[in-house]
């Protein structure tokens, strides 16, 4: 199965590399956050660091395909919920501060017409996301290379020619149930893997650069 993950991620990633005039580089920054067995309800509990690089294939002007690789802190404290009870379960610490990589391959659609180089029409688009990745955790946790699944919304907007700014959410589900130290309520050797593990997510802002193409239209000429 691991195999598997990064046949898919590696096939996104040269899936766009024909057509490198719609290539775009990007940096993001922003915060991540936990959801998991400590923290079950609150969207923007203790945030931290969130940041990376990605790749993105614009060639369609409905559809995109990207690739990120990020750094994302993840922290929590059974202190925070005066009313976190497990009796019965095992609790390995009382807080956490968890550090970890992720790789995800991801689709975009984009809800408006989108045109990577046009600062005058088609300029703009919220859109949506979902696909597939991993993740490597940095702070001893042990589940080397797990299958998450990524998907969210943002915002783009063209800003110059080669330029564009953006933001966007992103939640994972993840199938480790050790992030937070917490052995869950429902876990046994029987247990669903789907159910009950812990999730994290982030917000970010973002500026995509295109490199590639070597002459850009005219506006004045595309508008006749």
């Amino acid at each position: 199965m691991k195999r598997l993950y990064f046949v898919f991620l590696l096939t996104i990633l040269f899936s766009g590399s024909y057509s490198q005039d719609h290539l775009a580089v990007g940096f993001f920054g922003g915060t991540s956050q936990y959801l998991g067995d400590i923290n079950k309800i609150h969207p923007y509990y203790k945030p931290s660091l969130s940041y990376g690089v990605g790749v993105t294939s614009t060639s369609h002007n409905r559809y995109a395909l990207s690739v990120m690789f990020a750094h994302h802190g993840l922290r929590g404290s059974t202190g925070d919920f005066e009313d976190f009870r497990y009796p019965g379960f095992t609790i390995e610490k009382d807080q956490f501060n968890a550090r970890l990589l992720d790789l995800t391959a991801t689709m975009e659609f984009n809800f408006l017409p989108y045109e990577a180089y046009n600062i005058r029409k088609d300029n703009f688009t919220p859109f949506i996301f979902a696909g597939l990745g991993t993740n490597y955790f940095l702070s001893g946790e042990e589940n080397p290379f797990q299958l998450a699944i990524p998907f969210g919304l943002g915002f783009k907007y063209n800003i110059f020619e080669r330029f564009s700014i953006g933001i966007q959410w992103t939640a994972k589900k993840t199938f480790f149930d050790g992030m937070d130290g917490v052995t869950n309520i429902s876990e046994t050797k029987t247990g669903s893997m789907i159910h009950n593990k812990d999730w994290y997510h982030h917000a970010v802002v973002f500026i995509s650069f295109h490199p590639f193409r070597k002459q850009i239209d005219c506006p004045a000429y595309g508008e006749q």
